[in-house]
């Protein structure tokens, strides 16, 4: 049977291929000889450069997290290309052109094709925006939180536009987007703005996070988050910068992001920092500050999906955290619910104490003084971060809402940590 291959690039340029002997088949892949004498950033950190092809089991992961989680989504796509939900190269033969990253995926017959293409952008309107947003929340929300996870990481409803100046634009041809609108989880009160409240209460505190903003869009509230794979150029052109979340790195298919499902630890993490980082030590510390702000936040799903490496020649750097939420906003019987990444083996925010932070400073290679340090002066700062982030944002609908709820709670919520230090 003749094989089914995809070009894989790099910022255009071509670095191997993905390759499978059947429809059935999931692809390997293997670099091409220049990019393997030449090349200097690797796809992903489960497949650095070498001549050897990786094998299916291996490239999976790092394919299957390139992709849509919804399985409402996934269905979607594969009855409009005639494929298996599951069927990641498939899915990449018509999507690949425009993947998260600096990575793109194309039948060798169209690379000219594609590298070719002109940038495009096609100016649209705050109307034709709020519509699409209006689309995309259809269900009531409550202030009660789910039974599991609350938010399912990668399955939020979003779409991405380009943002030049004060115009927003779509991106067509070669074009890069530049931010992503995502109106929130339909079923989480006011949950897009409780998003942002809590990602400008962490960046009040010294965390390093994307930017976001909150805004209306013809009468449509949504959460807009500034991408970190983008950079924009002197000529107003945006280029693309390669990235991958650390489920990917860690080899893990999306299904596996939860640490309690088989997903990433901390040591994972700590042991792709070891082997990929150009900046370790900062990015040890940050990966502590992604462990400490989901804590002191409330933010049950801090898993692995929801912090990136961003690729550039000579090694990796942690991207700005995101998807950052405080749950303390919603009714559950315990409001200490488990975390996504354990703290020193431990997921229950009321069972985290300084023995756990000790055994997360070892874990990461850190002074546990330092550890404890940082622990305390967020756990102190948060809660007026958060109150000063909602005067900032103002009066704007279920503010109010999120003021009485969030702040008192949160307030208590950072005293139990410090008391758990003693």
């Amino acid at each position: 049977m003749t094989s089914e291959r995809l070009v894989a690039l790099l910022h255009g340029q071509p670095i191997g291929w993905l390759e499978r002997s059947s429809s059935e088949a999931d692809p390997t892949f293997m670099y091409a000889t220049d990019y393997v004498d030449e090349g200097t950033i690797a796809l992903s950190a489960r497949l650095p450069i070498q001549s050897a092809p990786f094998p299916a089991e291996r490239v999976a992961p790092y394919l299957q997290g390139l992709l849509p989680e919804s399985i409402d989504v996934r269905l979607r796509w594969s009855q409009q290309l005639q494929v298996t939900p599951d069927d990641a190269l498939g899915m990449l033969a018509v999507m690949g052109w425009d993947c998260p990253g600096a990575v793109q995926f194309s039948h060798p017959d169209r690379v000219g094709e594609l590298q070719q293409r002109s940038a495009e952008y096609a100016t649209t309107d705050e109307s034709a925006i709020g519509d699409r947003i209006r689309s995309l929340t259809t269900q009531d929300a409550t202030w009660t939180m789910p039974e599991e996870h609350w938010s399912l990481g990668g399955q939020q409803e979003k779409f991405a536009l380009a943002r030049i100046g004060d115009q927003w634009l779509e991106a067509h041809g070669s074009a890069a987007t530049t931010h992503i609108i995502k109106p929130g989880i339909a079923r989480l009160k006011h949950q897009a703005l409780i998003e942002h409240l809590t990602m400008r209460a962490a960046f009040g505190v010294g965390i390093d996070v994307a930017v976001t903003e909150y805004r209306n869009f013809d009468g449509a509230w949504a959460l807009i988050v500034e991408r970190f794979d983008r950079q924009s150029a002197s000529d107003a052109s945006t280029a693309r910068i390669h990235q991958e979340d650390f489920c990917q790195a860690v080899g893990r298919t999306p299904e596996r992001k939860y640490e309690e499902r088989g997903g990433p630890t901390a040591r994972d993490m700590v042991a792709v920092i070891n082997r990929e980082s150009i900046d370790r030590r900062n990015d040890l510390l940050a990966l502590a500050d992604f462990l400490i702000i989901n804590v002191v936040a409330g933010a049950p799903d801090g898993h692995s999906k929801n912090i990136a490496l961003l690729r550039r020649s000579g090694g990796s750097t942690i991207a700005p955290l995101y998807d950052l939420a405080t749950g303390l906003a919603y009714d559950a019987v315990d409001v200490d619910r488990r975390i996504a990444l354990s703290v020193g083996g431990e997921r229950l925010t009321a069972r985290i104490r300084r023995q756990q932070w000790d055994k997360a400073s070892a874990a990461l290679g850190i002074d546990p003084n330092l550890m404890q340090a940082r622990v305390v002066r967020l756990a102190e700062a948060l809660p007026a971060a958060f109150t000063e982030a909602i005067e900032v944002v103002g009066n704007v609908p279920g503010i109010d809402e999120i003021a009485d709820r969030v702040p008192a709670r949160l307030t208590e919520h950072c005293q139990r940590i410090l008391i758990g230090l003693a």
